[in-house]
């Protein structure tokens, strides 16, 4: 039975309404008939025992072994049970070890991840100096008409402040450059740049900046200013991206990743990674969101809701206001550190409006990225005029970071779905208490709140933005420090996950999340056999050696994608 165990009153009734649910619940209550079948063949099973296995259920049950056929479940329990039904079963035995059910990550930009293996990495760079210095070594190596980079952040440089045209164009006067900030949101680019492509700074962009001192361009972009140069920039060459995809697939793996969501991608985009996964080239799931586009959204009219093992699509994300960081987050009143500036709306109300009732036609999920209080409100308004109160919907808010207190009780009576990535917190805490006061932290990261009130989170690392890693995230939800040890103190400890919700949160909930809690997202009869395998136990282990804990295997459909 796959209801969230700490589901609101309401959530109930309306699980039971959902078809997907109620053949689920079924295959549970029937599941029993596998318990004791001797006539499926021997010699195609796999019997996996280990000191713990979590399967994740809705009751948190813990087993010693499971049975595995044609990379499906057919049972889970006692090892000697396990071993007089199928006495003729291979065996793999992970001594001292633990099995979770194969990490979901909710949110994230694995093509974008991959694309960056490529590119110049300047993630943890401590000064604009160090960043220059980095993007001057990749360019000895670079084959490709632009320096494209990605990862600094002005909030970890001493200066505080963004960096200058004058010193990347001192840098590199000739050669185009793009140097994306961290979260995406904001970029850097030099004169090079402008000429290149003919740029007009001076134009004025809705739901983006071309950042100006003193009457001039200062060289970066904000949110929409950054897409314009982007979508210019010339594209890796298909072999390139391939290896690219094959690399970040395979760190995918190591870290216990064996489905990630797309938070934004094209037809395209699908396309290509589907060529890959019918050739065998790419084990590893995906849940794409399609960006709200308009050749996306025409596609989604003629083609609908695409589904197989490999790559399910019924999702549109949305843009609603851009990040923190960058000071493009919509937030209600001012920026404590910005007078006079509310942050950016880079989609309309009205537009998301009539997009959203497309999508509930085409019965398809409408995801948006909100991260100020004022983008939230909107989206949770919208989000109520569209849906109503009855309809199993699971729409999804993105980031969800900062929320008015009043405005939590829509998650609760809307079943409106909070996707959230816990490293995102640990990382803002040095700085976001200036950014947006005091006063906004009681609905600042609240994730337990949010728990309560919609009876699951989805979680992810919103990867490139945040470390890949899924043990990251769990360590940050848990105990609201980062793994780094930059926090001497956990950031609003009181909005910390227990281990159960936190395991849930990066399985069965993001599974729920996604509409494939029948496939995943728990190790249970019928579901596919994707788990991983970690020499410690990340629900009894002590706080501070959560970091430290390793995967050592991750499978697919019953088959090893990656062996420590």
């Amino acid at each position: 039975m796959l209801i969230p165990k700490f589901a609101p009153v309401n959530y109930w009734p309306m699980l039971f309404k959902n078809r997907i649910l109620q053949k689920s619940i079924l295959a549970s209550i029937f599941s029993f008939c596998f318990l004791c079948s001797n006539t499926i063949l021997a010699q195609e099973i796999t019997i996996y025992s280990a000191k713990k296995i979590y399967t994740a259920d809705t009751i948190f049950r813990q087993v010693e072994a499971m049975a595995v056929q044609d990379g499906k479940i057919i049972q889970t329990g006692n090892l000697e049970a396990l071993k007089t039904a199928y006495p003729k079963a291979k065996r793999v035995h992970f001594k001292n070890k633990f099995i979770y059910p194969g990490f979901i990550d909710a949110h994230s930009h694995f093509l974008g991840y991959a694309k960056g293996l490529k590119e110049c990495n300047l993630v943890g760079t401590k000064s604009e100096l160090e960043a220059l210095k980095k993007a001057k070594e990749f360019a000895k190596n670079n084959k490709r008409k632009w320096i494209i980079g990605r990862g600094w952040d002005q909030n970890d440089w001493d200066s505080k402040s963004y960096p200058s045209i004058e010193m990347l164009d001192a840098a590199f006067p000739n050669t185009p450059v793009f140097l994306q900030r961290i979260d995406g949101h904001a970029a850097w680019i030099n004169s090079a740049a402008i000429r290149e492509l003919k740029l007009d700074v001076k134009q004025p962009i809705s739901g983006g900046e071309f950042l100006t001192e003193n009457g001039g361009f200062t060289g970066i972009l904000i949110d929409n200013a950054v897409d314009v140069v982007s979508k210019q920039i010339p594209e890796l060459e298909l072999w390139e991206l391939g290896e690219a995809i094959d690399i970040a697939s395979k760190n995918c793996y190591k870290q216990g990743l064996t489905t990630v969501t797309e938070a934004g991608v094209d037809v395209k985009d699908v396309q290509f990674l589907r060529n890959l996964q019918d050739k065998g080239a790419l084990p590893l799931r995906f849940y794409a969101m399609l960006s709200a586009t308009d050749n996306n959204l025409a596609w989604i009219a003629e083609n609908g809701i695409l589904r197989s093992p490999g790559m399910h699509v019924c999702a549109v994300k949305f843009y609603l206001d851009g990040a923190l960081g960058s000071r493009g987050a919509l937030l209600k009143s001012d920026y404590c550190d910005r007078t006079g500036h509310k942050g950016l709306l880079l989609s309309s109300p009205a537009q998301l409006y009539t997009y959203s009732n497309f999508l509930l036609s085409k019965g398809f999920q409408v995801c948006v990225h909100a991260i100020g209080d004022s983008a939230n409100k909107i989206t949770l308004q919208t989000f109520s005029r569209v849906i109503g109160k009855n309809l199993d919907m699971r729409w999804r808010i993105e980031h969800a970071q900062i929320i008015d207190p009043k405005d939590f009780h829509y998650f609760r009576e809307y079943n409106i779905i909070p996707s959230v990535q816990p490293t995102h917190a640990t990382s803002d805490a040095p700085w976001v208490e200036k950014r947006i006061c005091a006063s906004r932290l009681p609905g600042a990261y609240a994730y337990e709140t949010l728990r309560q009130q919609a009876g699951i989170v989805a979680l992810g690392t919103d990867f490139p933005v945040e470390d890949i890693s899924p043990i990251k995230t769990f360590y940050s939800a848990v105990t609201r420090l980062d793994a780094a040890g930059n926090l001497k103190e956990p950031f609003i400890p009181n909005q910390g996950l227990t281990r159960e919700s936190a395991l849930w949160g990066m399985t069965l909930w993001a599974a729920i999340a996604s509409f494939e809690e029948t496939d995943k997202g728990s190790l249970e009869v019928g579901k596919f056999a994707d788990f991983v395998v970690t020499n410690s136990d990340l629900i009894t282990v002590p706080d501070a050696k959560i970091p430290k804990v390793k995967v050592v295997a991750t499978y697919i459909n019953g088959s090893a994608v990656y062996k420590k």
